[in-house]
């Protein structure tokens, strides 16, 4: 039964990665470190480089580069979000729902369409027809299809 007590209170894998995440996330919205530098840090810490001048092997350091550029929009929308006032919000879901309203009526009157698409007949950018898609297909409101892109013959 100890076994599976310390199993129920150990966090798994996706908590103890998300817990890391928030800590450096933390750590980098107080103007601490990159991720690559704090990276490094770690390293000499071990014994497994010099302070500033640490030399990571080549596939971590593109790991690590990988995880700098995915926690760089993280801390942009979360710094985003705190200042987002509840009126913002409202006004944010309120124009929302006037692109859903004017992407079902181009859905209704020329059929299936893409994102590419939808962004050129709403004039937005195509990241944000492919939100607004997945958001609709959230709420219910359109289905999504995925396929294969076509592929050029050599």
């Amino acid at each position: 039964m100890t076994d599976e007590k310390e199993k129920a209170e150990s966090p798994g894998p996706m908590e103890m990665g998300m817990g890391m995440a928030k800590k450096m996330m933390g750590q980098m919205g107080k103007g601490g470190p990159s991720p690559m530098a704090m990276m490094q840090k770690m390293m000499a810490q071990m014994g497994q480089g010099q302070e500033g001048g640490a030399q990571m092997p080549p596939m971590m350091r593109m790991c690590m580069g990988m995880c700098s550029e995915m926690l760089s929009p993280i801390k942009r929308t979360t710094d985003m979000a705190a200042f987002a006032t509840p009126e913002l919000r409202q006004l944010f879901e309120a124009w929302l729902e006037t692109l859903e309203t004017e992407a079902l009526r181009h859905l209704k009157e020329g059929g299936e369409t893409d994102a590419a698409g939808l962004a050129k007949a709403l004039n937005i950018g195509e990241e944000s027809a492919a939100y607004l898609i997945a958001h609709m297909a959230t709420g219910g409101k359109a289905r999504l299809r995925v396929e294969a892109p076509d592929r050029a013959v050599s």
